[in-house]
Parts: structure tokens; C-alpha cells; sequence
């Protein structure tokens, strides 16, 4: 007997699957995961939030049809926002406890490979003998640098491993989270000085100006004095 159940706290998850069963890939299908962590299927983002009904029946109707007897407990009390806070807290702990727990694991096995990779490379021949090809040494030397250069490989993606989750643990804890949300606030938009410039009063000024480069003020033309014609003179003959 298969249970569909669901709960503000723990979400929509699924009781009775066992490894080899066939449940896994029905539930694939309708949009469940597995959980290593809880070692149990769910439905992704059901914690805190309603029941999705229509997922709930689409499980149910599939996993019928493939053969299975399921029922449903669905619970759709909802939790205080200061339960979801504490068990969002909660969780956040236990992951960065448990990336913690694998850098530490990770690390371990980093130097552990290492020195096997040192040992390894202890056993080649001093000052970097060459291989004597036809002696009966050739073997065995041929032997061991490829086991130094496996055991070196395996020592470069271990220590790969320890960084990478090192990285990861520091990244999850609380004191990292904070400070990305201190950087991450969009700054404060500014308010767009006023323009005190007067705009040019020429195109000649104007296309100037865009160009970056200083601009005379625009000449203005003086008022030439009306011109006057003078008159003739008169010859007086006597």
C-alpha cells in the first residue's frame, strides 16, 4: 500500500516505495524527485504551500494504473510565519553541517591520495633513469610509472573535489548569505541634475558642442549705418 501524504512542514512526499519496485519511474514521470538527503520521494516546492491537488491526482491515477494501491492523508493546516522561519533556519543548519561534514570528507581523501601518489613516485628510479628497453627491468619500471601517474591523477581531481565543496560549505553558511545580501541591494537611483547650460543658438554652435570641444559664443553682426550718397556739386561758371 502506497500513501500520498502532505503536510505544511514536510510538503507532499510518498510512503511505502521500495528500490526496484517500479514506483520510480511513474513518479518521474508525474514530477516527483528523489531526496538523498531525506531518502524519500517528493514533490518539489510542496513545503509551506498548499496541496497540489492535480499532482496528488495524477500520482494517484498513475500509480493505479501501473498496478498500485494508493491512499491519501492530506493535511492543509497551515503554519505560523514564525514556525516557517524557524524550520527554514533548521534546514539551513543541517545543510551546512552536512557540507561541512563532506568538505572535511573530501579533504581527507585529497591527502590520502596524495600520499599515495608520493609513494608511488618514491618507487621510480632516482634522477629519472630511463627504461632500459630489452632488460629485464622494463616491466616492472614501465609498471610503476604508470601506477605513479594514476595515483597523481587521482590525487588532482580528489584535491579538485576538496575544493570544490570546501567552496560550497562556505558559501551555505549563514555569515556568506548575509553578506550577499548586503552587496546584492540595488543602489539608490539618483535624481538627474537640473540643466543650467543654455542651449547653443546656432547650428554651427550646436554641432560644435556635441563634439566635446570648447565653442566661441556666436558673433552678433553690428548694425551697419545707412549708407548715404552725396550730392553732386554744382560747377558755377562765371
Amino acid at each position: 500500500m502506497l500513501t500520498i501524504t502532505h503536510s505544511h512542514a514536510a510538503g507532499t512526499m510518498i510512503d511505502g516505495t521500495s528500490k526496484g519496485d517500479g514506483t520510480a519511474d511513474v513518479l518521474k514521470t508525474v514530477g516527483w524527485r528523489w531526496g538523498r538527503s531525506i531518502s524519500a520521494w517528493f514533490v518539489p516546492q510542496s513545503r509551506d504551500r498548499l496541496p497540489k491537488l492535480h499532482t496528488i491526482t495524477r500520482t494517484q491515477e498513475a500509480l493505479e494504473a501501473a498496478g498500485f494501491e494508493v491512499e491519501t492523508d492530506i493535511d492543509s493546516t497551515r503554519r505560523t510565519t514564525a514556525e516557517v522561519e524557524v524550520g527554514k533556519i533548521g534546514r539551513q543548519a543541517d545543510r551546512v553541517d552536512a557540507l561541512a561534514a563532506t568538505a572535511d570528507r573530501k579533504s581527507t581523501a585529497s591527502e590520502d591520495a596524495w600520499t599515495r601518489a608520493r609513494s608511488a613516485l618514491d618507487r621510480l628510479p632516482e634522477g629519472g633513469e630511463p627504461i632500459k628497453v630489452g632488460h629485464h627491468s622494463e616491466g616492472r619500471h614501465r609498471n610503476a610509472i604508470a601506477k605513479a601517474d594514476t595515483a597523481m591523477r587521482k590525487s588532482v581531481e580528489a584535491s579538485t573535489d576538496a575544493t570544490h565543496a570546501q567552496a560550497r560549505a562556505d558559501a551555505s553558511s549563514p555569515r556568506a548569505t548575509t553578506t550577499h545580501k548586503a552587496t546584492s541591494t540595488p543602489p539608490t537611483p539618483r535624481s538627474r541634475p537640473e540643466q543650467t547650460t543654455s542651449h547653443p543658438t546656432s547650428l554651427k554652435s550646436a554641432t560644435r558642442s556635441r563634439t566635446g570641444k570648447p565653442c566661441a559664443p556666436p558673433r552678433s553682426r553690428a548694425a551697419r549705418p545707412p549708407a548715404t550718397t552725396a550730392a553732386p556739386s554744382r560747377r558755377v561758371t562765371g
